[in-house]
Parts: C-alpha cells; structure tokens; sequence
C-alpha cells in the first residue's frame, strides 16, 4: 500500500485550507482549481489539453487502484492510453489514493507517471467540501502545499493555459487522402485527430497561430483548449476571413466559442465550468438527450450570434448552449466532445457529418 507518510494541504485564494497527504512529485504548485464529475480514463483525463494548468478535483471517492495503462500507439503514432504525450494539468486532489504493491507489467501506477512529468498530487480531503466551495464561490485559484518544499505564489496559477504552451510547433501530416482538412491545433486530443483520419482524407495539424489562408483545402477543425478564448486573437481573426468562404468549418471544446466569436458573438466566463462525463444535452433537431464529454470553462452568449446562425444543442441542466451551427450546416461547432474519451461517444456522428461535407465539396442541395 502507498505510504502516507508526507504531509501536504491544499490552500485557496479566499484562505479556505484543506490538510492531507502527498502523493505523486513532492513539489508545490498553483492553479486554477476545477472539479471533474463522473468515472474517467484516469490516463485519458489527465492528459486533456482543455485541462492544462488547472489543479483537479476528482469526484470519484478512490484513485490510484487502477494503474496507467502503457498501451502504445496507433498507425498514425498517437498514443492510444492518453490524449497528449504528456500529463497537462498541474495538480491533483483526491479523497483517497490507494495503489496496489504490484500492477500488470502493462500499467504504471499513477504516483509514478506524476512524479515523471513533476505534477504533485494531495489525498486524504475532504473533496466534497472542497468541491461544494468551488460550487459556490466558481473556479478560483488555489495551491498545492508539500511540506518541507519550496512555496509558489498565487500569480503563478494559470500561467501556462493558453494554446501556445501546448500546441505544436510545426505543421504535421497524417493520412495520405485527397481532401486536405486543416486542423488547428489549440489544444487537440488524439482521440479527435484519430475521428478526421479517413482513406479520403489528409488531416494538416498546424500551430494554434499558423495563416494557413493562402492554402489550397477542403475543410477546417477547430480544436478545444486551455485558458480565456478571447485572447486567442490569431485563430479568431483567420476564422473570421474564412466564414466568408464555402469552405466547411467544424469546431469542439472551446474551438466553438472561437467560432463564436469570428461570427460576431460573444462569449462568457462559466462560473464552475462545465468539467464531466456524462454531462447531458438537448439535441434541438430532434428532441433527444445525449450524454456528452465536456472540458470547457467559457460559454457562448445568447442571442449574441447573428440571425443566421441558429442554437443546435443545449445543456440540460443550465440550459445554456452548447451547439451553434449556420442554418445551412456549412459552419458548426460545438462545446463538448463527440469523440469522448474520456466519456460516452453519443455524437460522434457529428464528426460523420463534418466529414461528408468535406468529402461531398459543400452543402449538397
């Protein structure tokens, strides 16, 4: 069993303060805290670009006694286990961390993958109080304190959750079809590289402020990512020039509200954010409920969309809105992720759809 040996708390910005114990690297760290509802892919979670930075929260009561699983990569050299080659967020809270002694010599525990990318974690809280005082007071910063380690300042929270600290540097290519899709990477998941990867497709993942206007291609994605959207300044204005096209633009996670806001909308700082896996949502098309993967902390605002532009999914819960689109489909996006992972695939069609337009050369009549 894992020896709780070294004490560490986790403090908030408002002096709310919460005792345990450390686990994972034995440093501090801060950032912005934020909880996760639902039963995830631990490996798949902690590797979300949308998280990068952020101090998480788990819900579920025990972490630890499943390990990482190392389960290589696909024909197109992505992890399959994870969704970046790399842990993004900067801390991790649980109720209780427990580790088996020994793991299957295809996993690695999870202590040992933080301590690897030097992300500290405290167990041993009470996380439903903690989770409550984010319930009320929003996402705020916080720190994680390890004894006997050097102290970080609040300043420091969120520093790095932005779409240049986790996007490629240079362009690279997967696929070898005859449609060129574009994919802009602020922040992308392997898991939704791996749904634009079809034997009639090339998929071009670029930097998250790489012009790629003067190009030939058939079609654009917009990946989620870490951080104020609004300040993603370069994406939003090369957007904005394509909207002006026939070309289809299709958008997940924050690359909605980066549609958004190139179509003249705007957007909104959610108070807790929306951080789960079975999140559901209102399809207005046909009436139904579908449960959805969702990592974003920035809305659309009502009514702020131009005439054209038409609500396609809301959150049940909120009613706030999670799907825009034209009202012909050329343009669409949406705030949560059909490709899950983790979390249910229910609108993973919505890639499908992407994809024909693209394939198709247009809206067909």
């Amino acid at each position: 069993m894992y020896d709780y040996s070294r004490n560490a708390r986790i403090l908030l910005e408002d002096g709310t303060e919460f005792e345990g114990f450390a686990f994972g690297h034995e440093s501090s760290a801060a950032g912005e805290v934020l909880f996760y509802s639902g039963q995830a892919d631990i490996g798949r979670l902690l590797s979300d670009p949308s998280l990068k930075d952020a101090i998480l929260v788990l819900t579920q009561p025990i972490c630890g006694s499943t390990g990482i699983r190392d389960a290589g990569v696909c024909p197109f050299g992505l992890e399959t286990g994870t969704e970046h080659p790399t842990i993004t967020i900067k801390g991790l809270v649980v109720g209780d961390y427990q580790a088996p002694e020994v793991f299957p010599p295809q996993e690695k525990a999870l202590t040992r993958w933080l301590r690897k990318y030097q992300v500290p974690g405290i167990s041993g809280i009470d996380t439903r109080a903690l989770i409550k005082k984010i319930e009320q007071r929003g996402v705020m910063r916080a720190k994680i304190i390890i004894d006997d380690t050097r102290d970080v300042s609040f300043s420091s929270a969120g520093k790095h959750a932005h779409p240049q600290y986790i996007s490629v540097k240079k362009r690279q290519t997967y696929g070898a079809g005859q449609k060129k899709i574009i994919a802009i990477d602020c922040g992308i998941k392997h898991s939704a590289l791996r749904k634009l990867i079809t034997p009639d497709t090339t998929v071009i993942k670029t930097p998250w402020n790489d012009d790629f206007r003067g190009e030939d291609f058939d079609g654009v994605f917009i990946s989620g990512g870490p951080g104020d959207p609004t300040s993603w300044d370069k994406p939003i204005a090369i957007i904005k020039d394509l909207l002006k096209g026939d070309r289809a633009i299709f958008a997940t996670g924050q690359g909605a509200v980066i549609l958004a806001l190139a179509a003249g909308g705007a957007t909104y700082r959610l108070g807790k954010g929306h951080h789960g896996s079975s999140i559901p949502c209102i399809d207005l098309q046909t009436g139904k409920c579908i449960i959805t993967a969702q990592n974003h902390s920035y809305g659309i605002r009502e009514d702020s969309l131009p005439h054209e532009w038409e609500t396609t999914f809301l959150e049940n819960n909120s009613h706030c809105i999670e799907g825009i689109r034209t009202r012909k489909g050329l343009f669409s996006g949406v705030l949560f992720h059909p490709e899950g992972n983790p979390g249910p695939s229910d609108a993973a069609w919505l890639y499908d759809d992407f994809l024909k337009i693209v394939i198709e050369g247009g809206i067909q009549k």
